[in-house]
Protein backbone atom coordinates (compact mmCIF):
# COMPACT_ATOMS: atom_id res chain seq x y z
CA UNK A 1 0.00 0.00 0.00
CA UNK A 2 1.09 3.42 -0.57
CA UNK A 3 2.66 5.21 2.08
CA UNK A 4 0.02 8.36 2.79
CA UNK A 5 3.02 10.98 3.59
CA UNK A 6 4.18 10.49 0.62
CA UNK A 7 0.99 10.95 -1.70
CA UNK A 8 -0.15 13.79 0.09
CA UNK A 9 3.04 15.69 0.82
CA UNK A 10 2.10 18.15 -2.85
CA UNK A 11 -1.42 18.68 -1.74
CA UNK A 12 -0.33 19.77 2.17
CA UNK A 13 2.86 21.79 1.43
CA UNK A 14 2.42 22.76 -2.82
CA UNK A 15 5.59 23.07 -4.25
CA UNK A 16 7.24 26.33 -4.75
CA UNK A 17 6.89 28.32 -7.87
CA UNK A 18 9.21 28.22 -9.87
CA UNK A 19 10.63 31.96 -10.30
CA UNK A 20 13.00 32.48 -13.78
CA UNK A 21 13.93 35.97 -14.39
CA UNK A 22 13.06 37.51 -17.32
CA UNK A 23 16.01 38.33 -20.04
CA UNK A 24 15.03 41.68 -20.80
CA UNK A 25 15.01 43.14 -17.28
CA UNK A 26 18.26 41.55 -16.34
CA UNK A 27 19.68 43.11 -19.61
CA UNK A 28 18.43 46.57 -19.49
CA UNK A 29 20.14 46.42 -15.30
CA UNK A 30 22.89 45.50 -17.20
CA UNK A 31 23.11 48.50 -19.87
CA UNK A 32 22.46 50.79 -16.82
CA UNK A 33 24.98 49.33 -14.55
CA UNK A 34 27.21 49.94 -18.11
CA UNK A 35 26.03 53.39 -18.60
CA UNK A 36 26.71 54.28 -14.86
CA UNK A 37 30.46 52.77 -14.66
CA UNK A 38 30.80 54.83 -17.91
CA UNK A 39 29.51 57.78 -16.56
CA UNK A 40 31.97 57.39 -13.76
CA UNK A 41 35.15 57.16 -15.36
CA UNK A 42 34.40 60.26 -17.63
CA UNK A 43 33.83 62.19 -14.41
CA UNK A 44 37.20 60.78 -13.05
CA UNK A 45 38.56 61.70 -16.46
CA UNK A 46 37.25 65.21 -16.39
CA UNK A 47 38.11 65.84 -12.63
CA UNK A 48 41.94 64.76 -13.02
CA UNK A 49 42.14 67.12 -16.02
CA UNK A 50 40.52 70.19 -14.69
CA UNK A 51 42.94 69.64 -12.09
CA UNK A 52 46.14 69.52 -14.03
CA UNK A 53 46.60 73.28 -13.64
CA UNK A 54 46.55 72.92 -9.93
CA UNK A 55 49.08 70.04 -9.81
CA UNK A 56 51.21 71.56 -12.37
CA UNK A 57 51.60 74.58 -10.19
CA UNK A 58 52.20 72.40 -6.71
CA UNK A 59 54.93 70.90 -8.11
CA UNK A 60 56.72 74.25 -9.34
CA UNK A 61 56.16 75.45 -5.87
CA UNK A 62 57.51 72.09 -3.98
CA UNK A 63 60.35 72.14 -6.25
CA UNK A 64 61.19 75.51 -5.14
CA UNK A 65 60.98 74.65 -1.65
CA UNK A 66 63.45 71.30 -2.02
CA UNK A 67 65.25 74.09 -3.97
CA UNK A 68 65.52 71.03 -6.89
CA UNK A 69 66.44 73.36 -9.60
CA UNK A 70 68.22 76.88 -10.31
CA UNK A 71 65.52 79.80 -9.37
CA UNK A 72 65.94 81.06 -13.23
CA UNK A 73 64.74 77.53 -14.41
CA UNK A 74 61.60 77.46 -11.84
CA UNK A 75 60.67 81.08 -12.69
CA UNK A 76 60.72 79.86 -16.64
CA UNK A 77 58.41 76.85 -15.39
CA UNK A 78 55.84 79.68 -13.53
CA UNK A 79 56.48 81.54 -16.78
CA UNK A 80 54.97 78.72 -18.40
CA UNK A 81 52.32 78.16 -16.65
CA UNK A 82 50.77 81.58 -16.48
CA UNK A 83 51.30 81.77 -20.11
CA UNK A 84 48.95 78.38 -20.53
CA UNK A 85 47.15 79.37 -17.98
CA UNK A 86 45.94 82.79 -18.64
CA UNK A 87 46.37 82.48 -22.68
CA UNK A 88 49.05 84.57 -23.12
CA UNK A 89 51.97 84.88 -25.79
CA UNK A 90 54.17 86.47 -23.01
CA UNK A 91 54.01 87.37 -19.54
CA UNK A 92 54.18 91.35 -19.71
CA UNK A 93 53.85 93.71 -16.50
CA UNK A 94 51.55 96.10 -18.61
CA UNK A 95 49.39 92.95 -20.07
CA UNK A 96 46.83 92.15 -16.74
CA UNK A 97 44.75 89.06 -17.85
CA UNK A 98 40.81 89.96 -17.25
CA UNK A 99 39.98 89.15 -14.00
CA UNK A 100 42.97 90.51 -11.60
CA UNK A 101 44.32 93.04 -10.13
CA UNK A 102 46.45 95.23 -12.64
CA UNK A 103 48.26 96.72 -9.72
CA UNK A 104 49.36 93.10 -8.10
CA UNK A 105 49.80 91.59 -12.11
CA UNK A 106 52.15 93.98 -12.03
CA UNK A 107 54.48 93.37 -9.22
CA UNK A 108 54.37 90.07 -9.62
CA UNK A 109 54.83 89.88 -13.23
CA UNK A 110 58.04 91.76 -12.35
CA UNK A 111 59.14 90.05 -9.58
CA UNK A 112 59.01 86.81 -11.87
CA UNK A 113 61.26 88.71 -14.53
CA UNK A 114 63.71 89.51 -12.00
CA UNK A 115 64.11 86.12 -10.34
CA UNK A 116 63.86 84.92 -14.14
CA UNK A 117 66.34 87.14 -15.56
CA UNK A 118 68.41 89.34 -13.03
CA UNK A 119 71.20 87.95 -11.20
CA UNK A 120 71.31 85.02 -8.94
CA UNK A 121 69.45 85.66 -5.75
CA UNK A 122 69.65 84.43 -1.66
CA UNK A 123 65.91 84.08 -1.62
CA UNK A 124 65.19 84.00 -4.98
CA UNK A 125 63.46 80.01 -3.87
CA UNK A 126 61.19 82.07 -1.50
CA UNK A 127 60.46 85.19 -4.00
CA UNK A 128 59.57 81.88 -6.20
CA UNK A 129 57.26 80.06 -3.61
CA UNK A 130 55.31 83.75 -2.70
CA UNK A 131 54.84 83.72 -6.35
CA UNK A 132 53.32 80.34 -6.63
CA UNK A 133 51.29 81.16 -3.50
CA UNK A 134 50.17 84.28 -5.66
CA UNK A 135 49.15 81.90 -8.65
CA UNK A 136 47.40 79.82 -6.53
CA UNK A 137 44.94 82.15 -5.20
CA UNK A 138 44.35 83.72 -8.95
CA UNK A 139 42.72 80.44 -10.29
CA UNK A 140 39.60 81.26 -8.02
CA UNK A 141 38.77 84.73 -9.99
CA UNK A 142 39.50 83.14 -12.90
Amino acid sequence: MADPRNELADIIVPAAPAMAASAGSSLLLWAVVGLVGVAGVLLLAWLWHRRRPARTLNAIAAAAAQQQDTPSALAARLDAWVRTRFRLARVDAACCPPGLDPGVWSDWAKRLEQVRFGPTQPDGYAVLQGLCESARSWRRHV
